[in-house]
């Protein structure tokens, strides 16, 4: 699958209270389940809630869901709105 990269970022990169929209998720068939049984897959919306110490929380379908920083780091997303930087 050919996937256009251009201004996709880290979901761990976005900031708390950033919204993305999931366009893909780099690993094999464990984690893209492990993901999607959370809600996570390509074309839903993210949105970061906290990422400062531990695992990333975020909100997801109006539930919060916490995932592994190794996790975050993984899947991609294009940020929806305009970027802050904090």
């Amino acid at each position: 699958m050919s996937v256009n990269m251009s201004g996709l970022i880290p979901l761990i990169m976005l900031n708390p209270g950033e919204e993305g929209e999931v366009v893909y998720i780099h690993g094999g068939w464990g984690i893209l389940r492990r993901l999607a049984e959370l809600g996570i897959y390509p074309g839903a919306r993210v949105r970061m809630e906290n990422k400062s110490w531990g695992p990333v929380v975020l909100w997801v379908s109006g539930v919060r869901i916490a995932i592994g920083r190794g996790m975050a780091s993984r899947i991609y997303v294009r940020p929806l709105g305009p970027r802050r930087t904090l």
